[in-house]
């Protein structure tokens, strides 16, 4: 039995640690923007010396990885609290808080910014943290356009996946358009976008004529 302790301390000081960094790093881009960060300044707000935080983290880069990573866990509990279980089928598709999120947390969004254009480079420390993301960002998207074409808000033509695709798409290219001019409705255009890709007005037009007919 502490034999099993023994072997699991180090790892939970590790978990520990990294965490600390990681939480440092998110305050400092939250107050100052990434840009402003430097590992000194994180390695004292963490507590620990910049020799022992940067065993954890080789680079700068990692630390702003981590610290991304961070932001993206607590914007999924906070998702959950506010909204909880699937909200695909509710007829504001995003939904408000969802996309909203882009415009509260400004930093994040610059940041996640500028980690998207390097992870390009598969050397590089975003490259495997974008990679995951885009891909179950796709993989929730496209399971919410499956949830609407069978409740009979989206066209049922169409492979969800791709749609999925281009929704991340219009995301990151509208908040990267609303970071350089912040003069239109962020949430609005990316609820329009969504509805435009999904068909959701033709649907729409689609039962309001079904009534009718009903009636007739």
């Amino acid at each position: 039995m502490e034999a099993v302790t023994r072997t699991r301390r180090p790892y939970a000081k590790t978990v520990e640690r990294r965490l600390a960094v990681a939480r440092a790093a998110l305050e400092i881009i939250l107050e100052k923007g990434h840009r402003a960060l430097t590992t000194a300044e994180v390695a004292a707000r963490a507590c620990m010396s910049e020799t022992a935080m940067l065993y954890h983290f080789p680079t700068r880069d990692h630390i702003l990885v981590a610290a991304m990573e961070l932001a993206d866990q607590n914007s999924r509990e906070l998702l959950t609290e506010q909204l909880g279980g699937s909200f695909a089928l509710r007829d504001e598709w995003p939904p408000p808080e969802l996309a909203r999120l882009s415009g509260e947390d400004e930093s994040v969004s610059r940041l996640f910014l500028a980690l998207s254009a390097e992870a390009v480079n598969p050397e590089h420390p975003a490259h495997l943290y974008l990679k995951n993301h885009r891909e179950n960002a796709v993989l929730q998207f496209a399971e919410g356009v499956k949830m609407r074409q069978a409740d009979g808000y989206a066209l049922p033509g169409l492979d969800p996946l791709s749609v999925a695709r281009q929704m991340v798409g219009l995301w990151s290219g509208l908040r990267m358009q609303w970071l350089v001019d912040p003069s239109f409705d962020l949430v609005a255009e990316v609820s329009r976008g969504f509805k435009a890709l999904t068909g959701q007005p033709l649907m729409e037009a689609k039962h309001k004529i079904g009534d009718l007919l009903s009636e007739i």
